[in-house]
């Protein structure tokens, strides 16, 4: 199954990673690193997803959230197959999961459409009838699977339906690129990458039918419609009394529609470019690109794939916190944790990319002198760079707490009015937090939020 002459695999993986250049279309090194953070991706999606369905497994919502982060988590592992450098033999299991990837591009299109039954603006009351709302986590991807079913059944084969699937293979600069296809995979040229040293490599390239332009680029667009929709109702919530549980989660969910909308409807504007300049949107045949032309073709390619990822775990951090805010104990805060680490290890890695593109062929080794050069900086500055981005993170997503939390931060407030808390009153509120089942880490850390509050209060006076 392997490539042949490739070696040990550590190894291999290593000068890959050493060898990244944009200048001579020598970035298979990256497309590991992004395969690698996708699986890595689709992991804490899937167990956010498990997470919501645990809280409350028989909610309507909950079932309905835990399915969209369960397709967005297998959309994000977008290029599984080139996380080794596998052979041709993979050509079939590829072309399997590339029907599961487009049924959950356009089930993640409804779905998202579809949460203003949970959340609905006005003129879409009627989306939060329960008969609607109660069914959608199944009927949904019922009618996407019907709808995969005929479009492939009508085009006579995957290939024809969604695009065709290609396996590029160059072990020698002097032999040229050998080019598997799958049955029905319109044919396509394919050309190496002419550095000697970079030999020898392969990647799997899939193409792109009329169908799977359409499937590629429609999340994003009705992202944008969910953020407006959300935003409506956010606002309608905002304004009713007793409402502002569903505002926070309406927000939440605007935040993370937004957040993908913007980030990833940049990118897929330079994949309209690449289109429109380049013919197609795959690494077959770099060598046809022109020299001066190569690097922006790879920085938008590139680009969109880390935009992929991103928007992925984004939102699954924000649809989560506003699922379950108000039923794990803490979890608001372990996910601002989670995308605060998250964010600061994304600048991490973009900054050495960066940093290696502008050593490159000025310092020997330039990607360990970047890490070098980046790593360090970072390192020292870590506290004030992660306080900075914690701060931003909490006002997407502000603190919330479980009614237990809330019981505890009553009663402590109750005792500490007088600035004092006594023997006596340490004991009580022991008793408290046993009987509300709060452990003693979550305790510190509500005692300190109230004193952080007090005095933002007091400074503000």
């Amino acid at each position: 199954m392997a490539l042949d002459g490739m070696g040990p695999i550590l190894p291999y993986y290593w000068n890959k990673f050493l060898e990244i250049d944009f200048q001579t279309g020598n970035t298979l090194g990256l497309t590991y690193l992004i395969c690698f953070l996708s699986i890595l991706t689709l992991l804490v999606l899937w167990f956010l997803a498990a997470l919501i369905l645990k809280a409350r497994s028989d909610a309507p919502e909950n079932r309905f959230m835990a399915i969209l982060l369960f397709a967005e988590g297998y959309r994000v592992m977008a290029s599984w197959y080139n996380t080794y450098p596998f052979s041709a033999d993979m050509l079939p299991a590829m072309e399997y999961y590339r029907v599961g990837w487009y049924f959950c591009s356009l089930l993640c299109l409804f779905m998202y459409l579809s949460t203003i039954s949970f959340y609905p603006p006005k003129r879409f009351e009627f989306m939060a009838n329960g008969k609607i709302r109660n069914n959608l986590w199944w009927v949904l991807p019922l009618f996407t699977a019907v709808i995969i079913a005929a479009l492939i059944s009508s085009s006579g084969s995957t290939a024809e339906a969604f695009g065709g699937n290609y396996h590029i293979e160059c072990n020698d600069v002097n032999e040229g690129a050998t080019l598997t296809a799958s049955p029905g995979s319109p044919p396509i040229e394919a050309g190496c990458v002419e550095t000697e040293e970079t030999f020898p490599y392969s990647w799997f390239v899939p193409g792109s039918s009329p169908v799977g332009k359409l499937l590629l680029l429609a999340p994003p667009l009705s992202a944008i419609l969910a953020a407006f929709l959300m935003r409506s109702a956010w606002h309608r919530f905002d304004q009713e009394d007793g409402m502002e549980g569903q505002a926070n989660e309406a927000r939440a969910l605007f935040i993370g529609f937004a957040g993908k909308a913007i980030i990833k409807g940049l990118l897929v504007m330079s994949i309209v470019y690449m289109t429109a300049r380049f013919g197609d949107f795959n690494l077959a045949d770099l060598a046809s690109i022109e020299d001066e032309l190569l690097p922006i073709y790879l920085y938008c390619l590139y680009g969109f794939m880390f935009s992929i990822l991103l928007t992925g775990m984004f939102e699954g951090i924000m649809f989560s916190y506003a699922i379950l805010k108000n039923d794990i104990l803490g979890i608001d805060e372990q996910l601002r944790r989670s995308m605060s680490w998250g964010v600061f290890g994304f600048i991490g890695v973009v900054a050495i990319l960066i940093v290696a593109e502008l050593l490159e062929g000025i310092i020997p080794y330039g990607g360990i002198t970047s890490a070098l050069v980046v790593g360090i900086p970072l390192t020292v500055m870590r506290k004030p760079i992660y306080s900075t981005i914690n701060t931003i993170v909490v006002i997407l997503m502000p603190h919330a707490f479980t009614k237990d939390e809330q019981s505890y931060l009553e009663a402590y407030a109750m005792v500490m009015e007088d600035g004092v808390l006594t023997e006596n009153e340490q004991k009580l509120l022991k008793l408290q937090a046993k009987n509300l089942g709060l452990n003693q880490d979550r305790v510190e850390s509500l005692e300190a939020w109230y004193a952080e509050s007090l005095e933002s209060s007091s400074e503000e006076e």
